[in-house]
């Protein structure tokens, strides 16, 4: 696999599109994100064959505007009344995964590689079945809060924090069931694609990733820690007028956020890029199967620098960390096939 793309190309598209999209008061996102969208998939190229999109934005303008509602519906009814409007959200919860659902058909099923369209076969009864336990176990939650709050128990609060525990230990699972159901129901003409991995491997992947950012997060607190006592004793020693606009609280709340996003920045880009190996290093079939090279070092280093220049030039760097990123995740992929790619193009039709 490779990727031919431009970020200078990209970057005029993308602009270009948020300035329409702005110009328009978001009527005209759909094409906006079609556009950007096909430009990169037309620049992707699997075995000398480049990828496309064949959508059109008028079933994406109908999403849009069914969540649009949606959220609306959920803001109309927690006026003057929040229990109302947590019961709406409970209902948008349950109707979430249809949406979700109906989005990823839509786009499948409308890429095309040599002209030939992909598919995307899942069913919302198995949608349900992988994300009714999380997305029920949440509005759950979130109701015997409301409840527990209204009783003041300290009891309740033991019974509620317990499960709010096993409502954490379910998350690999769903990882799993999510991930298994989204890669082992993409098919590629005769092929039907399948994801070779169990819960556990997701499980150690999650624990990890926890253990690294916790300890990532203890260097970062003791070094604010560290700052802000140093900070202090400045402002003694300067008689009290340093930083007296800005008090104690105002200035650890600020070196606390600091923490929370260097940690993001440091540990978010490797575990995106062991899940990205993760994920496409198992999926194939007996006749095809997809391998990735990808460096975690080289493309956390580079997602880190992507995250610095977005904040500093206000989310603008956006077009240019997509092409970089896609440039290094797609050349470092590769298709291994046990058939010939006339072969496998000849029983698969053009549309």
């Amino acid at each position: 696999m490779s990727f031919t793309g431009s970020e200078a190309a990209y970057a005029r598209l993308w602009l270009r599109g948020l300035l329409l999209t702005l110009l328009t008061l978001g009527f005209a996102r759909p094409w906006a994100r079609l556009a950007c969208h096909r430009y990169l998939l037309q620049h992707t190229h699997v075995a000398g064959q480049a990828l496309d999109d064949v959508r059109s934005p008028w079933p994406m303008l109908v999403r849009q505007c069914l969540a649009l509602g949606l959220l609306a519906g959920i803001g109309l009814a927690s006026v003057g009344s929040p229990l109302r409007g947590l019961l709406a959200a409970t209902l948008g919860l349950l109707i979430w995964p249809s949406l979700k659902l109906m989005c990823r058909q839509h786009v499948w099923q409308h890429t095309t590689w040599a002209r030939r369209p992909m598919a995307f076969d899942g069913r919302p009864g198995p949608l349900y079945r992988v994300m009714g336990l999380p997305l029920g176990g949440l509005a759950l939650l979130v109701w015997t809060w409301l409840a527990v709050a209204w009783w003041g128990h300290a009891t309740g609060w033991v019974l509620w924090g317990m499960g709010l525990g096993l409502w954490l230990l379910t998350l690999p699972m769903w990882c799993w069931g999510w991930l298994h159901f989204r890669q082992s129901h993409l098919r590629l003409g005769p092929l039907r694609m399948q994801w070779r991995v169990g819960p556990a491997t997701v499980s150690v992947w999650m624990l990890q990733t926890l253990g690294a950012a916790l300890l990532v997060l203890a260097l970062h607190l003791g070094l604010a820690t560290a700052v802000l006592g140093a900070l202090l004793w400045w402002q003694r020693q300067a008689g009290g007028m340093a930083f007296r606009a800005l008090g104690v609280a105002q200035l650890a709340v600020a070196l606390l956020a600091l923490s929370l996003w260097l940690t993001a920045a440091r540990v978010w880009p490797e575990a995106c890029a062991r899940l990205h190996k993760l994920v496409w290093n198992r999926t194939g079939d007996r006749h095809l199967r997809l391998r990735c090279r990808l460096s975690v070092a080289a493309y956390a280093r580079m997602r880190a620098r992507h995250g610095l220049l977005l904040l500093l030039t206000a989310g603008l760097y956006w077009p240019w960390a997509t092409v970089q990123s896609r440039r290094m995740r797609l050349n470092a992929t590769v298709v291994q096939s046990r058939v010939g790619i006339a072969a496998l193009a000849a029983r698969w039709p053009v549309k």
